[in-house]
């Protein structure tokens, strides 16, 4: 993957985004953090299934390769949540597409046709016991940085 990708996420960086918020101001975090404190407070924790390898693109060039996390309406849940906490505090548009997944490559790096495979793996289960906020610095690695965590129940 590395002659192929610019980006191969360090292990700390690997994660499930469920909510993609860009940049916020100071004013906006505090409720922010208070919203997601309380959701978090509403939600237990949980596994998931790690099932596969999937891809957003053309098979002969995907702009990224990324694990397939298998169906969890505790995952939905606690997406919608949090989404609609955004929403309500940030005013924010949103886009009803989540597709739950852990990016391992991304941004091209050459113009190469590729045959990446959409593939089933024996599923590894992951133990969900909080969701973070994170800020992200370019020039460091690993690149995300927890803001904060909120413990679930």
């Amino acid at each position: 993957m590395n002659d192929f990708y610019k980006v191969l996420p360090h292990i700390g960086d690997l994660h499930i985004t469920l909510f993609y918020l860009g940049g916020i101001s100071a004013d906006n975090l505090l409720p922010l953090k208070e919203a997601f404190k309380k959701v978090a407070e509403t939600h237990s924790t949980f596994s998931l299934l790690v099932d596969g390898i999937s891809y957003f693109g053309p098979s002969s060039g995907p702009r990224v390769v990324y694990l397939t996390v298998g169906h969890s309406v505790e995952l939905t849940t606690l997406q919608l949540a949090i989404k609609n906490e955004i929403t309500q505090q940030l005013s924010m548009p949103v886009s009803d597409r989540f597709v739950p997944h852990i990016t391992i490559a991304k941004k091209r790096k050459t113009k190469d046709v590729l045959n990446i495979q959409k593939e089933k793996i024996i599923p590894i289960e992951i133990p969900v016991e909080a969701f973070s906020l994170f800020t992200v610095h370019l020039d460091k690695t690993p690149k995300y940085e927890a803001v904060e965590t909120f413990l679930l129940t």
